[in-house]
């Protein structure tokens, strides 16, 4: 099972049919669409995947105005909401269950304002630790002096707490301490934001950032590509679209 990560940029608006050749051309079987907007932008998004092949999305959409995440799948999938009502903004963190794996999609927000939403998504993902299940998308956090120069993220301490309940970072353990930032501030300064933190139960083949779509300016940030083993793939028939 191959699985894209990204963050669009504000909805993808004017930028939408490059994004959709992006995403043809990676030909992932699943999705997760960090920046996504509700309303009638994200009606033109859903239309477009659907077209591109993506008939199976979660419905959770964000109010007007607002961003969350979207998780879009080629085959069937198990739509599970948001990770808790609770918090101010439920559509940021949604859950789905695709080819036997319990998939968390994540779009954190900025600085302190993330503190529930790592919260809801440790006591989340706690439980399933010896399960198939993963966490992937863009998480506005990362550690210090290795995903960022210097020590500005007032939460990097929560990439280490999701580690102790069982997932690991899936590009840190495959790539060590090499650097990619995925996001730069308007100073040029890098950050590695985008992440999938993966169970014991996945096995992971292949990881990495595809940096052209950032370079290119199609989107402000790199995509992360994440290829799973193959015993975790679905063979079932399709639902009904979304």
């Amino acid at each position: 099972m191959k699985l894209l990560a990204w963050n669009i940029r504000a909805g993808g608006g004017s930028r939408l049919a490059g994004i959709a050749a992006a995403i043809a051309g990676h030909a992932a079987d699943v999705l997760v669409l960090s920046e996504y907007h509700g309303g009638a932008a994200g009606a033109r998004l859903r239309a477009t995947l659907h077209g591109l092949g993506y008939r199976h999305m979660t419905a959770a959409e964000p109010d007007a105005g607002r961003k969350g995440v979207l998780i879009a799948a080629r085959n069937r999938l198990r739509d599970h909401g948001p990770v808790t009502e609770a918090l101010p903004e439920p559509w940021k963190l949604v859950t789905a269950e695709i080819g036997g794996v319990h998939v968390v999609g994540v779009y954190m927000p900025n600085l302190l304002a993330k503190v529930p939403y790592w919260e809801a998504l440790l006591a989340h993902l706690a439980p399933r630790g010896a399960t198939p299940a993963l966490a992937a998308g863009d998480f506005n956090t990362c550690r210090h002096f290795l995903d960022e120069t210097g020590a500005t993220d007032r939460c990097a301490h929560f990439m280490d707490r999701v580690e102790t309940i069982g997932f690991h970072d899936a590009w840190r353990r495959r790539h060590g301490t090499r650097i990619e930032p995925t996001w730069f501030s308007h100073r040029r300064n890098g950050f590695r934001l985008d992440h999938a933190f993966v169970s014991s139960g996945v096995p992971v083949r292949a990881v990495e950032y595809s940096q052209a779509e950032r370079i290119s300016g199609l989107s402000d940030h790199a995509a992360m590509r994440l290829s799973l083993g193959r015993r975790l793939v679905s063979g079932g028939e399709a639902s009904a679209p979304v």
